[in-house]
């Protein structure tokens, strides 16, 4: 009997819970305001990065995309996303995990596609306070894209090309340094 034998393990893992955040979801828009600060101020609710003006701020029209919100805070943490200011209509997933602490770690991902210019919002809730993050998502032309494109390997064209200068310099020092030597 091997003593290192392990039970499969389970997703969530244990102490965590994945949930789905919609509209029929029974959380108040406003959470309680904090009732006390200092010792207790390790339970306020914190967004941790990548915030979401760090994430994808171009994209293709109708382009699949991402954006992630994370959070730690009292065990009642909870997000609620938007999407040009009007509450999300469908569901996001949320998944938090009880931190040794009491706390819990929170995250939460959102996959979309859009057609135009959007802003989104995270905001994290909690009976410690909230925080908000916000991410305008430009959606590119396909000309911009093709410019882009371009642009970038122009970009790219032109270091290798001074690359080759570079070599071809050396290469010139060398063969004139031999022409000198005499045997």
């Amino acid at each position: 009997m091997s003593t290192g034998a392990s039970s499969p393990k389970s997703f969530p893992p244990p102490g965590s819970s994945l949930s789905c955040l919609g509209p029929d979801s029974s959380s108040p828009r406003s959470p309680r305001p904090a009732l006390a600060s200092g010792p207790n101020s390790r339970k306020q609710v914190t967004l941790l990065p990548p915030f979401l003006s760090d994430q994808a701020q171009k994209v293709q029209a109708l382009g699949t995309f991402y954006l992630f919100c994370q959070a730690t805070g009292p065990a009642d943490i909870r997000f609620i996303w938007e999407k040009n200011r009007h509450a999300l209509e469908t569901c996001v997933p949320m998944q938090t995990h009880a931190l040794p602490d009491g706390r819990a770690h929170a995250l939460s991902w959102l996959r979309d596609t859009i057609q135009e210019t959007t802003e989104y919002s995270c905001s994290v809730l909690s009976s410690a306070g909230n925080q908000t993050s916000k991410v305008h998502i430009t959606v590119m032309r396909h000309e911009a894209l093709q410019q882009e494109k371009w642009s970038q390997e122009l970009a790219t064209w032109r270091a290798v090309a001074g690359e080759h200068d570079r070599l071809m310099q050396g290469w010139r020092k060398a063969w004139e340094s031999c022409s000198k030597d005499t045997f």
